[in-house]
């Protein structure tokens, strides 16, 4: 199963919303930075691991002409006290994207077809730089938004944008993340989209996941982790319900 997270626009937090899910998820699961913004895991929650692995460097064995998926076997690094949890670190910088660009499409099915499941981030969507490959390829795409108006506005157009890239596959739907003052009722309304959860406010994990600042034991009892591992439950119900629909 692939899922896909973006924001609109603004700084909802995908990065962290993707590693809680992460660290929730009851599968093998791959977390892949692709947002052509670049990559933040390495100087946040994998500070002071090496830097010669992630997107970048497979993107460059690629070219090569290498094996997609032992290559990213190799580009991977395992989230330590985990079984079965990796992480592909994102773009060192964004001028990396121009070399990426043309390898969405083959990158998209590598995750489509890998034997568990992966989360992608792709950040922001709407630009030149978007890669709609995985966006178009994903089972499943998540705006992540704050339930703010701000946040809302910038979510409108994208979700429309989006459901006509995907033609036929299921729509994008909302998660919202943080403090806001809209319901999850008001959004569903609003925006004419599901939202599938609501993740709570939670600033001592966030900075945790986004910062590796903090207490990392306190992350697995914490309250976003939490609500994200019954997030993460409802996806692989989804995912039964649907593979029984589909024989």
């Amino acid at each position: 199963m692939l899922i896909v997270l973006c924001s609109g626009g603004h700084s909802p937090g995908v990065t962290t919303t993707g590693l809680a899910l992460t660290l929730a998820w009851p599968r093998d699961v791959l977390f892949a930075e692709c947002d052509p913004a670049g990559g933040s895991l390495l100087s946040g929650y994998l500070v002071g691991q090496p830097r010669e692995r992630g997107l970048g460097e497979w993107a460059v064995q690629l070219r090569r002409g290498a094996d997609p998926e032992t290559v990213l076997g190799e580009q991977v690094y395992h989230l330590g006290g985990l079984e079965n949890r990796w992480v592909l670190p994102g773009l060192a910088e964004p001028a990396q994207v121009a070399s990426v660009q043309p390898l969405w499409p083959g990158i998209a099915d590598t995750f489509a077809a890998a034997p568990g499941d992966v989360i992608a981030d792709v950040g922001r969507v709407g630009g030149s730089d978007t890669p709609t490959a995985i966006l178009i390829r994903a089972d499943q795409v998540l705006v992540v938004a704050r339930p703010t108006l701000v946040d809302l506005s910038a979510a409108a157009p994208r979700l429309a944008e989006i459901k006509a890239l995907r033609g036929p596959r299921p729509a994008p739907r909302v998660l919202l993340v943080g403090a806001g003052p809209y319901s999850r009722k008001e959004v569903a309304r609003t925006l004419g989209a599901e939202v599938v959860d609501h993740l709570p406010h939670d600033p001592r994990a966030a900075a945790v996941l986004s910062h590796g600042a903090g207490n990392e034991r306190y992350v697995p009892r914490s309250l976003l982790l939490r609500s994200a591992r019954s997030l993460a439950e409802s996806f692989q119900d989804r995912a039964v319900r649907d593979e029984v629909t589909a024989r």
